[in-house]
């Protein structure tokens, strides 16, 4: 076993951003959203020889005021590991083949969400072993997959010649987050690595759902299942929801009718909402719900008008752009875009704004 504490002030910036070394600690920048720059990568100075252990004490700084999580991204080799964007990931190191965050193509052994905090350090450690990899933030295990490529390839002693003297390393904070790196080490094993924690050995099988709702804050978990039985049960006889998650990790809900209720983005901003298909055979009620809402609950109509999404009068000939009115007032709306915090509250005014839809809905037909 070698193991070897970096250096924090031997660490580089990629992309040329100031990073500074104060007070025995590394501080990287934050990357600004949509401004187009390269990620802000702090290279780690050496190659490792797998199979490897990574320990580091690091905190994240979130920016924004509304920014409840932030990823933090680990770069190996061809491949990375990313902590606390909705769900703890993996990458082959080896190729750029990119394992299932869900778990439903069996290379994903267990995902958890593991919460880290903006301005609190955490411990985190990262075991790529030969038959396993795993990841734990202060102890608990966020992470597990025993299909990566690279272990097969340990096995067999074929690793790639490009990987012979060892991977490259590399570390950075999530968008509109500050990163501070308190130490840094790397152990190498021979014939001494760690056993493969316990709770790895008899994972049971979860629907991809389920991994989804893993992957959420502890918070919002039981209001995301209980919108799933108001969707796909209580609104079953007039909207007839089908749920899917995609290949990026959305979580939607579609109607034959053309209204969507979806999750899409974490950590930033909104984070699930609703909107209506663009159609000629699909008609949006938006005005129709809200209108409905409003005869027994006018307080509340005018909270899901303010709501509406405006579409922006500078994008010339949108297809997509309609019109909302209420109370005398009126504004141009994108297909009757909707979005909620995820508070307890706001799921409640989702649920009624999606039944008023459902009842016009079915008296339309």
């Amino acid at each position: 076993m070698k193991r070897y504490n970096i250096l924090l002030e031997s660490l580089l910036p990629k992309n040329k951003m100031k990073i500074k070394f104060e007070n025995d600690e590394l501080h990287v920048p934050a990357e600004e959203a949509n401004l187009g720059k390269s990620r802000h990568h702090v290279l780690v100075p050496g190659k490792f020889k797998l199979p490897f252990r990574i320990d580091m004490t690091v905190k994240l700084k979130f920016i924004r005021t509304n920014q409840i999580a932030s990823q933090l991204r680990l770069y190996i080799g061809k491949g990375n590991v990313y902590f606390n964007g909705g769900h703890t990931s993996a990458t082959d190191i080896l190729t750029d083949t990119k394992s299932s965050v869900f778990g439903d193509n069996k290379l994903a052994s267990a995902v958890y969400y593991n919460d880290i905090p903006s301005k609190e350090y955490v411990d985190i450690s990262v075991i790529f072993g030969s038959n396993m990899m795993w990841a734990a933030v202060d102890g608990t295990y966020c992470y597990a997959s025993d299909k990566l490529g690279y272990i097969e390839l340990l096995r067999g002693n074929a690793m790639p010649e490009a990987f012979q003297d060892g991977m490259d390393m590399a570390i950075c904070g999530g968008t509109d987050t500050k990163l501070t790196i308190k130490s840094f080490a790397v152990t190498e094993y021979e014939n001494d690595e760690p056993e493969i924690p316990e709770a790895f050995l008899n994972i049971p099988e979860l629907s991809s759902f389920e991994w989804f709702v893993k992957g959420l804050p502890p918070k919002v978990q039981d209001e995301i299942i209980k919108m799933d039985d108001f969707l796909l049960n209580d609104m079953k006889g007039s909207l007839k929801f089908r749920r899917a998650i995609d290949k990026h990790g959305h979580l939607t809900y579609k109607s034959p009718c053309g209204l969507s209720y979806e999750i899409r983005e974490f950590g930033v901003g909104n984070y699930h909402g609703t909107h209506w298909v663009q159609s000629p055979t699909k008609p949006d009620y938006t005005n129709d719900a809200i209108a409905k809402l409003a005869k027994s609950s006018p307080d509340l109509a005018e909270s899901i008008f303010n709501k509406l999404l405006e579409c922006s009068p500078h994008t010339r000939e949108c297809k997509r752009r309609t019109s909302a009115e209420l109370n005398g007032q009126s504004k141009s709306i994108c297909t009757g875009k909707i979005y909620f915090e995820m508070l307890p509250a706001e799921f409640e005014v989702l649920k009624k704004y999606i039944a008023a839809a459902g009842e016009v809905v079915k008296a339309a037909k």
